[in-house]
């Protein structure tokens, strides 16, 4: 197994937990929703401080690195 780039400084024994597609997956939905709180949250919605919206983004990436992993698993077991 290859590895990405721990660009967000994901904990080593978590990260090396995650395949390189799941390593990318984080890295994407965390700097996509980092730079664009916008896009997520409902514009009646007050300002959100950059520490809190990083908190929200850092915990919707590892959510979907690990639903990734956990969908694999679904589809595997499918098919047997």
């Amino acid at each position: 197994m290859t590895s990405a780039e721990n660009e967000f400084g994901v904990p080593k024994k978590q990260w090396k937990k995650w395949p390189e597609i799941a390593q990318r997956l984080f890295n994407k939905v965390y700097a996509s929703m980092e730079l664009n709180p916008a896009l997520f949250i409902h514009p009646k919605t007050g300002k959100i401080a950059k520490e809190q919206w990083g908190t929200v983004s850092w915990n919707a990436a590892w959510i979907a690195a690990d639903a990734y992993i956990e969908s694999l698993k679904d589809i595997t077991n499918a098919n047997n």
